[in-house]
């Protein structure tokens, strides 16, 4: 029996999902909530970036690559799938700006052979793993749903892009969906954390530095117009990320909503953190800025609590470090295999 914590459903129920790229980090974790709550998950990934041990040893794994448009359709016909989840892209930054067409052709053109093969297959609803990085650098903080698209990288366009379409697919074909712009996705549950190869995220990259696999950490920048001159980010527990996917399942309005705390921390706020969770001192040194990072980026997220019944139960970022610690020591070596 479904144990879902979302309220007011009526009587649309869902059962069987299918998580496109559900052997990522968000993936990963999102299959493991939507089992907990009685899902039948079905994960598809290339494992381009992704594990194969990542993936729920509750789920159902297919390896194909959503490039592969027949197969695809040939998955979403056999699998009669109630949702689909799409977290399934390449999201390095700097990637993309050296190979937009690496990026255009899996975050978009993939993305629209699933989105096709939804409408064919009569999917309730899709959620598509959309990001911050549709804003570009914000004219004002905190960042509402409202706010100007202006993405400043292919990563960033190619997302908004697979988003109008959707727009599209809803109002021409009917397909109900739900676009998550989230932030900064941080933390880990019990069996599933951050293992980017390489890896490029700022808690997994200082709790590396403190167990001695890297010499040192690298502060992009402390001379920002911030209280300590560093970056604020919004930072988010993947468990948090995982529920709000759960809720979009029966959004009652298709869109877009932003997923963040709302809770601004700087880079040396959450060195801090680590160092009093961990008790150890992390090694950094200052280098220059990076293009294009703007000093805050914070979410509003009004939409999403109040439409979804979305309330982020890990805010403070001891707690989002605490998990990610005790996944690192668990897992030193991360999805060794």
């Amino acid at each position: 029996m479904l144990k879902s914590a979302n309220n007011g459903k009526g009587s649309l129920i869902m059962k069987k999902i299918l998580v496109a790229g559900g052997a990522g980090y968000i993936g990963s974790a999102c299959s493991e909530y939507l089992l907990d709550m009685g899902y039948e998950v079905t994960v598809l990934d290339a494992l381009f970036t992704g594990h194969r041990d990542a993936v729920d040893e509750r789920a159902s794994f297919i390896y194909a690559d959503l490039a592969d448009r027949e197969k695809v359709f040939e998955i979403c016909r056999a699998g009669e799938f109630d949702a689909v989840m799409h977290f399934a892209a390449f999201s390095l930054v700097g990637e993309s700006m050296q190979v937009p067409s690496k990026y255009f052709r899996n975050n978009l053109c993939s993305a629209i052979n699933l989105a096709d093969a939804a409408v064919e297959t009569g999917v309730k609803a899709f959620v598509f793993s959309s990001t911050a990085a549709t804003f570009g650098i914000p004219d004002e903080v905190p960042i509402s749903e409202s706010a100007s698209q202006k993405p400043i990288n292919p990563y960033g366009e190619s997302k908004l892009c697979f988003e109008k379409i959707l727009h599209w697919y809803s109002q021409i074909h009917g397909l109900k969906y739900a676009a998550l712009r989230y932030f900064n996705a941080a933390g880990a549950t019990e069996i599933h954390g951050e293992d980017h190869r390489p890896e490029s995220h700022l808690i997994p990259l200082i709790l590396q530095t403190i167990r001695g696999k890297r010499e040192k950490l690298m502060l992009y920048g402390d001379d920002y117009d911030t209280p300590d001159g560093s970056c604020i980010r919004d930072y988010i527990h993947i468990l948090d990320l995982a529920q709000a996917h759960e809720k979009a399942l029966y959004a009652p309005e298709s869109g877009h909503y932003n997923l963040g705390t709302g809770n601004g921390l700087s880079v040396k706020e959450i060195i801090a953190a680590a160092e009093s969770v961990t008790g150890k001192k992390v090694n950094f040194e200052v280098a220059p800025r990076r293009a294009g990072d703007p000093p805050r980026l914070i979410a509003c997220s009004d939409r999403a609590r109040k439409m979804l019944n979305w309330q982020p139960a890990h805010e403070s970022a001891e707690k989002i470090i605490e998990s990610a610690w005790k996944w690192q020591q668990k897992f030193p070596d991360g999805y060794a295999k």
